[in-house]
């Protein structure tokens, strides 16, 4: 995989300008975060790049589990896998005729998706050619969230977000955190992604963070467990999403043995 660089650019919002430094990833940190995605989503099982979980209402694709929400289906989470899919387009990947992200996922619902073994199959072999473009993705999509999180912060909790940020750029573990973090649970402005008003994105955990940590990766770990558990209190019982918990804890937990 070529190293890959989240750019330097000018973030403004509401008349102030704030620069933000561009997080240098080397070539090996950049297959590293391809991989501990992959293993994240998918338990480093190739069966899993192509998968839908009990109780939700669509698939999860690629070493990201991306979202596609079926034709008519319309769900609080963001939409990714119709990125992703325009993404390798424009890196000259050629996509299955069947696989148009205008005309919605092409299964229905689970037992349609259990149905289709020759595309899930297609599919599959397609996202382990791509593993290396969709962790680049997967670093743009971060690079692409940090202007949104900043504008909908104050001056001071801007400031203090930068400051975490930067100390946790300063290990490969870190860069890995907030990367992985973002394609985990978002990035926490979305007004669709709440329960009781409550997110559960980076925004969040960088909020939750104490102001000046010892280690801010453990910082990190904690603050993200924190926001996970309140969104597992705040859920709607009928998703029972306490049944998640404890593997979005282990998760979290392994940024610190990365």
């Amino acid at each position: 995989m070529r190293p890959f660089i989240l750019r330097r650019f000018l973030f403004v919002s509401m008349g102030l300008s704030l620069p933000l430094c561009a997080m240098q990833i080397s070539t090996d940190e950049a297959d590293a975060i391809g991989k501990g995605v992959f293993y994240n989503e998918c338990s480093g099982k190739e069966d899993r790049l192509v998968w839908w979980n009990e109780g939700e209402n669509f698939p999860s694709l690629g070493i990201g589990h991306f979202i596609w929400y079926p034709k008519g289906v319309v769900g609080p989470f963001e939409e990714t896998f119709p990125k992703l899919m325009a993404f390798l387009k424009e890196n000259d990947v050629k996509l299955p005729g069947w696989l148009k992200a205008e005309e919605g996922c092409p299964w229905s619902d689970k037992e349609a998706f259990l149905a289709e073994g020759a595309k899930r199959k297609e599919l599959q072999e397609l996202l382990v050619k791509t593993m290396a473009l969709q962790a680049v993705f997967i670093g743009k999509r971060f690079e692409a969230a940090l202007p949104r999180i900043l504008s909908t912060m104050g001056e001071e909790k801007r400031e203090r977000a930068l400051k975490q940020i930067a100390r946790l750029e300063n290990s490969s573990q870190g860069k890995f955190a907030l990367i992985d973090y973002v394609n985990f649970k978002g990035d926490g402005t979305s007004d669709s992604e709440r329960y009781a008003g409550k997110g559960w994105g980076l925004r969040q955990v960088l909020e939750e963070m104490p102001e000046n940590p010892e280690n801010p990766l453990a910082a990190f770990t904690a603050a993200a467990k924190a926001v996970l558990r309140q969104r597992v209190e705040s859920a709607p019982p009928e998703r029972h999403e306490e049944r998640w918990l404890p593997g979005w804890l282990s998760r979290v937990d392994r940024y610190l043995k990365s």
